[in-house]
């Protein structure tokens, strides 16, 4: 499993193209392997391919905005292959999907002509989590609706939101299984209880993810903090590079 940067967490950074080479310089120095955009400045797709092969730093996977994804889609399509990312992954549904079983249907309904136009374009869509796709909906929640009613999607699973859900972080990724095309190592902080903080810092033992998620060939590990304070996020990601690199042997 590599260990990558999901660039939502140094966003301050990435708001101009020489900002957007500045953090795939910084996060190499670091050590990082891989990496994920999100929330970065508009930039040309063959620039980013240029900066990705500069600095030796796959891009394997994004957050793509969802009105791109619903109305944009082969435009989406191109980019990704141009830069040579596998996977459009979607943050989050949108709001006007949240809440009820009516909700997340229509989401499914609305986003699955693109799901299949990215699949025939031998790409993935993947579904980011956090907490409220697990509030109950009547028995049943907006996760196992994805689930068992979208058989093409594919899943980014973020360890923090499953912990704050009350999830068992290792079950749901047994159980998706070759669904999942990367793993969220995000850590909780015990003090104040609850908070995103640095890996290694918090609460979440990420050995037996990890040791899980290479039996299951889970292929990325990417560090997220969405918290990270606008002076520190590049503090932020070097103490969790620091705080996991043990146990990635790096």
């Amino acid at each position: 499993m590599r260990l990558g940067a999901q660039f939502y967490s140094i966003r301050n950074h990435t708001q101009t193209p020489d900002g957007v080479e500045d953090a795939f310089r910084e996060m190499k120095e670091i050590g990082y392997q891989t990496v994920q955009l999100s929330a970065i400045c508009q930039m040309d797709a063959g620039e980013l391919k240029r900066i990705s092969e500069k600095y030796a730093l796959p891009i394997v996977t994004t957050h793509t905005p969802a009105a791109r994804i619903l109305n944009e889609t082969d435009a989406v399509i191109a980019e990704h292959k141009l830069f040579g990312c596998p996977e459009i992954g979607i943050g989050s549904m949108p709001p006007e999907y949240h809440g009820s079983v009516e909700g997340v249907r229509n989401f499914i309904k609305d986003f699955t002509p693109a799901m299949k136009k990215i699949r025939a374009a031998g790409l993935r869509f993947a579904y980011h989590n956090h907490a409220f796709e697990f509030d109950d909906l009547g028995g049943t929640n907006a996760y196992e609706i994805l689930i068992t009613e979208m058989p093409d999607l594919f899943f980014i699973v973020d360890t923090y939101w499953l912990r704050y859900a009350g999830q068992d972080i290792e079950k749901t990724i047994e159980r998706l299984k070759d669904r999942i095309v990367s793993v969220h190592f995000k850590d909780m902080a015990s003090e104040p209880q609850g908070a995103i903080c640095p890996c290694g810092d918090g609460v979440i033992d990420f050995q037996p993810i990890l040791s899980l998620c290479d039996r299951l060939s889970i292929p990325e590990a990417l560090v997220e903090q969405d918290n990270a304070p606008d002076t520190d996020s590049y503090l932020c990601m070097k103490k969790s590079f620091e705080g996991l690199r043990s146990i990635f042997g790096l």
